[in-house]
């Protein structure tokens, strides 16, 4: 990764651009790039732009989020398609060879009311960032996120190098998480040219990223359009739930709570994330605080 990377726009449109994010960090790629995409929006209704030759932008949906406060819908998408395989990843249906990354995608809606509907998920049943949370807590997986190395189901983080697509398997679904992956693939490799025929084979050496923002204001008033989002999420909220269920959450609003929550609380940390931050606070010579009990 080049931390001091300049992203070069090689094709631009008044609505589009294709940019080379020069290996660069993922999330500053991807947060230039959505604020491209909605200045673009701002001037043309609708704003899109397309990133190779990047790195992991961290949470897809925040990138979307940055569009809320701008009446506009966000999308944001993260794709990598190893053309040879890979160690660990997400297998197509149908393979148990690791062949995708987890392939997130975002789109944030704002509402009036309600907190924004933020949806963040990866086309796999479960994000590589889930695993290693468990793997560094010795906590195991549930049966059905992942594989090991044989293609045995497995409750060990340690030995999960098979994502399942989201779904599972292809009698419970997992042919819709397969295609979601390729759609994402498509939206971030092959519109931004991150990808290269290589051998008579597929290549794609880094990661690609699309964002997109999109003026409610084309298609109604956004107060009416967010005032018409409280109702559906609110129409929601009155179903019943479900035996050991409080109430019904629509995506964001788990977030937003935890949010509100360590805004006051704070962030609880283990020690090997204590370790981890110290560490790289001592070697780039940053200064760290932690108001903790546990320093």
């Amino acid at each position: 990764i080049d931390p001091q990377a300049t992203i070069d726009v090689e094709f631009e449109t008044p609505m589009s651009a294709r940019a080379n994010g020069k290996n660069g960090l993922g999330l500053v790629a991807a947060a230039w790039g959505m604020r491209l995409a909605i200045e673009k929006a701002s001037a043309s209704g609708i704003g899109m732009v397309s990133i190779r030759n990047s790195n992991h932008l961290g949470a897809a949906g925040y990138f979307a989020y940055l569009a809320i406060e701008h009446d506009m819908i966000g999308v944001s998408m993260s794709g990598h398609l190893y053309g040879n395989g890979t160690s660990r990843g997400m297998a197509p249906v149908f393979s148990l060879q690791p062949m995708f990354g987890t392939n997130p995608f975002g789109v944030a809606i704002p509402c009036e009311k309600q907190p924004s509907y933020v949806l963040d998920m990866s086309t796999s049943v479960v994000p590589v960032n889930r695993v290693e949370f468990a793997k560094d807590r010795g906590e195991s997986i549930p049966i059905g996120w992942c594989l090991d190395a044989e293609g045995n189901p497995t409750s060990d983080p340690a030995t999960a190098k098979i994502y399942l697509p989201l779904g599972g398997s292809r009698e419970t679904g997992g042919h819709k998480g397969f295609g979601l992956a390729m759609i994402v693939e498509a939206m971030t490799a092959l519109l931004s040219a991150g990808w290269a025929e290589e051998d008579g084979s597929y290549a794609q050496d880094k990661i690609a990223h699309f964002l997109g923002a999109f003026r409610i204001d084309i298609f109604r008033e956004p107060t009416d359009f967010k005032i018409a989002m409280d109702a559906m999420i609110e129409s929601l909220h009155r179903a019943e739930p479900a035996p050991e269920h409080d109430r019904v959450f629509v995506p964001g609003e788990m977030e937003h709570e935890t949010e509100q929550h360590r805004l006051q609380t704070g962030i609880p940390l283990i020690d090997k994330e204590v370790a981890d931050l110290r560490e790289l606070s001592e070697r780039f010579d940053v200064q760290l605080k932690l108001n903790s009990r546990t320093q």
